[in-house]
């Protein structure tokens, strides 16, 4: 990521996240009445009426084909992660760490079940200072603490301090997401955030997490290459994946035990049973390669 220059690739996500509003019914598992704030001209999609209206009566027009796959997966992706924001808080959990928050406003959209709950937004300065000109003002039932943090430049062994002087509470359950993060970093600062993690929280915390399986960093497909492509071109490229088989046991060598790992088509056959056209368009190699797992710490 460039210094002083905020995600690029949060803003794609966040616009492609609340483009879920111009999807059929059927199809909407989040919504996300925020994310097109984040992408510059179109940030008047969800927040005026009349450009909404003209939007959704055109959509079978604009947003289809691979458009339409990625808003789709997006969905897959939001809901998987609330649904486990949600077990937690109902479970008693009242902390959650988003390592990589990015332009999710997880804290606003989810403010039903995260009343009363503190939310550490951790991310890089520059990314972080957009969000908070864009949500500063915006209200919340939940305590949201900005705790602004260059991954590359500020060792991670040193957050669980930083956390605790904004008043993070180890001893007390936290839940950690890292939501289309690990694909941008190295395996040394795969290993050093799953250490981190391990450092600021208390046994039997959850850490819900998306992964690429390995084997997309080396998809020849147009596709995957020009995904590839673009994250290099605007200096956020893809680093690194699992290996899928390896994923548990690489996970308890960290003192963590996996408890659910689903790829893109076996999501889609869960979440949106009745459609298995979505199935098979998430079954295409590119997407299909794509995980979403949930470990907790031992």
């Amino acid at each position: 990521m460039r210094e002083e220059v905020p995600s690029r690739t949060a803003a794609w996500v966040a616009l492609m996240r609340s483009l879920s509003a111009f999807l059929p019914e059927r199809l909407r598992l989040a919504d996300d009445p925020y994310g097109a704030r984040f992408a510059g001209r179109l940030s008047r999609l969800r927040d005026d009426p009349r450009t909404m209206a003209r939007a959704r009566a055109t959509s079978r027009m604009w947003l289809r084909g691979r458009l339409r796959a990625t808003v789709v997966l997006m969905q897959l992706r939001t809901r998987v992660l609330d649904d486990d924001v949600r077990a937690f808080v109902r479970a008693g959990g009242r902390q959650l760490v988003l390592l990589g928050a990015g332009f999710d406003c997880r804290a606003w959209r989810l403010a039903d079940a995260l009343d009363g709950a503190t939310v550490f937004e951790v991310d890089h300065p520059a990314t972080q200072g957009k969000k908070l000109a864009v949500m500063g003002s915006e209200p919340t039932r939940a305590r949201v603490v900005f705790v602004p943090w260059d991954f590359e430049s500020e060792p991670l062994d040193r957050l669980a301090a930083r956390l605790g002087l904004d008043g993070h509470d180890r001893n007390a359950p936290t839940m950690t997401i890292s939501e289309g993060v690990l694909p941008y970093l190295t395996d040394d600062a795969t290993d050093a955030t799953f250490a981190c993690v391990s450092r600021y929280s208390s046994p039997g915390s959850p850490f819900s997490f998306t992964y690429f399986d390995r084997d997309l960093l080396a998809d020849g497909s147009r596709a995957a290459a020009r995904e590839r492509a673009a994250v290099r071109l605007i200096g956020e490229p893809f680093r690194s994946g699992f290996e899928v088989r390896q994923l548990s046991r690489w996970l308890a060598a960290r003192g963590f035990g996996l408890e659910r790992d689903e790829s893109s088509p076996e999501l889609a056959a869960r979440l949106l049973p009745s459609i298995p056209a979505i199935a098979r368009m998430m079954s295409d190699p590119h997407r299909a390669r794509r995980h979403f797992a949930s470990a907790r710490l031992l």
